[in-house]
């Protein structure tokens, strides 16, 4: 559900605990530290704010998909600008992708916290232990988790395109929670035949913006895949977008490997995607055609038309 309001403490500290959860501290996209008490404080040098990544003035609407949490004077040096902006002297470009926009690292850097900045609990330390023990409550509601398999099938008997094609998928999905299972040789049209399972985990799917850029990571490869099954040693890319609903991180812990990482799918459509994912997306506006099988699928072989395009050039050049 997105959420068109007014910006003000309380609802900047809705965002804070979207963006950052239970943190005090965090970092902003620029590297700057921001502290969660130190809200709309120019005063502090943990200072921070909310910013449109499209700035409105550019038509950008005061709804979740298009609020950031960021220092003041990230803010102030972002302003009004698009669709490039220099900040904490970092260079970064506003693009769309599907129907949202992000801000993109023109060169990505990556953050590494100061040990003083860490939050920690000195567990030798039987006041802090024990304090500690009594915090670890259940947490109710529901724990959604999503997840991308994909099948890959190559004659290639080297492993050296797989170990590049998961750290594609890292680079994707942003994440390096990827399992791998080989499955049983087989001979097919083209040969003797591998096939491997790439299994992707998404932890961070409670809100329907996370499902949906999940789904566009899907269909970002899945806009590759021709351009890698003509250029490299693999011969069939599948994929399936899907979601699983547990009680509890608990029941998630339990079951999620035979849930997810070692269930068996039928790859039937170059991509598909499972009910909880089409509902809680923008393909619940579509017509999708269903696919029996062990879950019901619903095919969705979606592209990036520039994307393809681009990729098409690239392989009649």
């Amino acid at each position: 559900m997105e959420h068109f309001m007014e910006i003000n403490r309380e609802t900047a500290l809705r965002l804070w605990k979207v963006w950052f959860g239970n943190k005090q501290k965090a970092y902003d996209f620029t590297g700057r530290i921001i502290a969660k008490a130190a809200y709309n404080d120019r005063n502090s040098e943990f200072g921070w704010n909310i910013d449109h990544i499209l700035p409105q003035s550019r038509g950008g609407k005061t709804a979740d998909h298009n609020l950031i949490c960021c220092h003041i004077l990230t803010n102030d040096e972002k302003a009004d600008k698009f669709p490039c902006f220099v900040a904490n002297g970092k260079e970064y470009e506003i693009r769309k992708k599907q129907n949202h926009y992000e801000i993109v690292a023109k060169t990505p850097t990556v953050f590494v916290p100061k040990e003083d900045e860490e939050e920690s609990i000195n567990l030798l330390d039987v006041n802090e232990g024990l304090t500690c023990w009594k915090n670890t409550k259940n947490r109710s509601g529901d724990v959604f988790v999503g997840y991308a398999k994909i099948r890959v099938e190559t004659s290639n008997s080297s492993t050296q395109i797989l170990e590049r094609f998961d750290r594609f998928l890292i680079e994707i999905f942003g994440t390096k929670t990827i399992f791998v299972e080989k499955q049983e040789n087989y001979w097919s049209m083209s040969g003797y035949s591998f096939a491997y399972i790439f299994t992707v985990i998404d932890y961070e799917v409670s809100k329907k913006r996370y499902v949906e850029n999940l789904l566009d990571n899907c269909v970002t490869l899945n806009t590759y895949s021709n351009y890698l099954t003509e250029t490299t040693g693999l011969d069939k890319i599948s994929i399936i977008c899907g979601m699983e609903c547990y009680d509890s991180e608990f029941d998630m812990s339990c079951n999620i490997k035979e849930d997810i990482i070692d269930r068996k799918f039928n790859y039937n459509a170059a991509l598909a995607i499972d009910e909880l994912v089409r509902t809680n997306t923008s393909a619940d506006k579509k017509d999708l055609e269903k696919i029996y099988g062990t879950i019901e699928l619903y095919e969705y072989n979606y592209v990036y038309t520039e994307l393809k395009k681009s990729l098409t050039k690239k392989l009649n050049s």
